[in-house]
């Protein structure tokens, strides 16, 4: 348990998690001498050699590359005319733009960087206050995990050996959901505030802004669409994902450039050189966890506290709301799912269910100070303060917990997609 309690201590003395993790491992090694120090960078490259880990980073290209080369102010377009004219106007306009757009990145900062800059002034321009603006754009670009594509989602699929094309359909019901309760929440403050809305967009500008958003649109088409056809796994269909990017903004929007490819790739490795540092030392640090019997001891202490399957699922979801607040996404679903999976398969959780509602307990932790990047991005490029982004997104919590407590009650939420278009293979 000493090891668990060291880490916690270099974390919140703000040591990186990947260096948290390998000074944990060489200190264990240390001080029991149970093996050689061999033994770290064995596990550190057993943990990056996955064929399947490639395509985290080309989902993260696929999310920049949209963002540059002109799709996301059409896919803002086209939602505009679809919902534009609803008591709410833009701001069920930004939330249909993430849930568009998560079909395509399946990043929640993508989501915050592109989208945001586009959404937040629309929504200043036409009226809405700057922290209303603020507060839907962080809530919203949640959603981009959850709806595939999803880099978290590839990454649990490895970490707990779960089929990866069943995790990216049981988000899609969820993330449906998670974007219909944030508009019902836009819908009440707009009505209470007295929000603007659009003027009704009749069928020739519809057809106009779906035909400049068709390109965009295809690609979640293309990606879904090949993985559940058998065409191409999903590491196919995310560097699948990359080319398609590339050629619609080259060729068919003609608005990335040679400098825009290269600012870009920067980015991507900067990205995979911080997966891949997560990879590796979490493979060192799960080892030292299955030295140390941490998973049989959590199990033991949360039955010890019940036996009861519904508390111990309660006490999981509290867990990853903690730990979304002050760690990093990737970095809490490569602790904890060594920790918690054998505490599900006892309870008999089914892991696609458990994969997906673990995603998204975690992406509130994206809203939820101290860590929040979502509203620290947001709150930038409004130009507010912090503490006022949080307050602007407050009232998306209520729907936010009802979804989370929804996805646990009723399983089928997540697994009938997944059920229906798998039959017995699922």
């Amino acid at each position: 348990m000493w090891v668990v309690i060291f880490f916690v201590l270099l974390i919140g003395f703000g040591v990186p998690v990947g260096f948290s993790m390998a000074l944990n491992s060489v200190g264990y090694i240390l001080y029991t001498g149970s093996t050689g120090l061999t033994m770290v960078p064995q596990a550190m490259i057993s943990g990056v050699s996955s064929y399947t880990m490639l395509a985290i980073p080309f989902f993260m290209l696929v999310g920049e590359l949209m963002n540059s080369s002109g799709i996301t102010k059409r896919i803002f377009r086209f939602a505009s005319c679809l919902v534009g004219h609803v008591t709410g106007g833009l701001g069920h306009v930004n939330v249909l733009s993430s849930m568009i757009f998560a079909g395509m990145s399946g990043a929640a900062v993508a989501d915050c960087a592109g989208l945001g800059v586009i959404e937040i002034k629309a929504m200043r321009d036409a009226g809405f206050d700057t922290d209303f603006s603020v507060g839907v754009t962080a809530a919203s670009s949640i959603i981009g995990p959850i709806i595939p594509p999803s880099s978290p989602m590839v990454l649990f699929g490895i970490a707990g050996s779960v089929s990866i094309g069943s995790l990216f359909m049981g988000g899609i019901t969820a993330g449906i959901l998670v974007g219909l309760v944030m508009m019902i929440t836009v819908y009440v403050i707009a009505r209470r505030r007295n929000y603007p809305k659009n003027p009704p967009a009749n069928f020739s500008q519809i057809i106009n802004a779906f035909g400049a958003a068709l390109p965009a649109l295809l690609s979640p088409i293309i990606l879904v669409g090949g993985i559940l056809s058998g065409y191409f796994t999903p590491t196919e269909a995310a560097a699948v994902a990359v080319f398609y990017s590339l050629f619609v903004g080259l060729f068919v929007y003609r608005e990335l450039k040679p400098r825009d490819i290269v600012r870009v790739l920067t980015i991507g490795i900067e990205n995979l050189g911080m997966v891949m540092l997560l990879m590796a030392t979490g493979k060192a640090f799960a080892w030292v966890l299955g030295m140390e019997k941490i998973a049989e001891a959590a199990t033991g202490a949360m039955f010890g506290i019940s036996s009861s399957p519904w508390i111990i699922i309660l006490l999981i979801n509290l867990l990853w709301l903690f730990m979304g607040t002050f760690m990093e996404t990737n970095a809490s679903i490569l602790i904890l799912t060594p920790i918690l999976m054998p505490i599900a398969a006892q309870i008999g959780w089914h892991p696609v269910h458990f994969g997906v509602t673990m995603i998204f307990a975690l992406m509130i932790g994206l809203l939820t100070p101290p860590m929040a990047i979502c509203l620290f991005i947001t709150s930038k490029i409004g130009g507010i303060s912090f503490q006022r982004a949080f307050k602007a997104v407050t009232p998306y919590y209520i729907g936010l917990l009802v979804v989370l407590f929804l996805i646990n009650v009723f399983p089928e939420i997540v697994l009938a997609v997944p059920r229906f278009l798998l039959g017995t293979a699922f």
